[in-house]
């Protein structure tokens, strides 16, 4: 399934959906004989979308309109969406893919006056365990405490090192994909070019 992994609220998204074959039995499932539809559940009270895709070809045509996206992300934060698309004939059923779709709220419907954070859940991590780093080598961090009867202890100085390597490939992967979304390359891949 093509259906794009990040989105913003209030666009109009289209995709192309390519005929395939059925897992368990090695019949062709396309548009002929199959209707393909996706439904998208998630964090927003106001439900999910059920929405059928349109023959094209051997394949499917999906669009989401303005409305439908919109819909999706009524905050002030990224919010991620399960979906799964099937296909049915004549009272079959079949799931043809899963997966999440993450969608980034139109800042434009925001106020100006609106703060906004668009860093993504693992660069707020991150920040805050490198601020967590830069406090204990200050000296500025108190590791265990007691007060009465209750008691904290912080995790090591080394754990938290662990932690910032973990996240930090973490951000650096959701940065190469985001390029790669933008059309800005693969940053990892030098081309060469020899002249004779």
């Amino acid at each position: 399934m093509r259906i794009p992994p990040i989105i913003n609220a209030g666009d109009s998204v289209s995709w192309l959906d390519a005929a395939f074959t059925h897992p368990g039995t090695g019949a062709p499932v396309d548009s002929s004989g199959y209707v393909l539809s996706y439904s998208l559940r998630g964090p927003v009270t106001t439900g999910g979308i059920d929405v059928a895709a349109t023959p094209s070809g051997t394949g499917w045509a999906m669009a989401l309109s303005t409305a439908q996206t919109a819909a999706l992300n009524t905050g002030i934060a990224a919010l991620v969406w399960s979906w799964q698309a099937t296909a049915t004939k004549s009272g079959l059923r079949l799931t043809a893919g899963t997966g999440t779709l993450r969608v980034r709220p139109n800042l434009a419907a925001l106020s100006a006056a609106t703060t906004y954070d668009g860093r993504s859940q693992a660069e707020q991590i991150l920040a805050a365990v490198e601020t967590e780093v830069f406090a204990r080598i200050n000296g500025g961090a108190t590791l265990e405490y007691t007060i009465g009867s209750r008691s904290l202890k912080k995790e090591p100085l080394t754990a938290l090192m662990d932690l910032r390597a973990k996240y930090r490939l973490i951000v650096s992967r959701e940065k190469r994909a985001q390029g790669l979304a933008n059309g800005l390359g693969n940053p990892g891949r030098i081309g060469v070019r020899f002249s004779r």
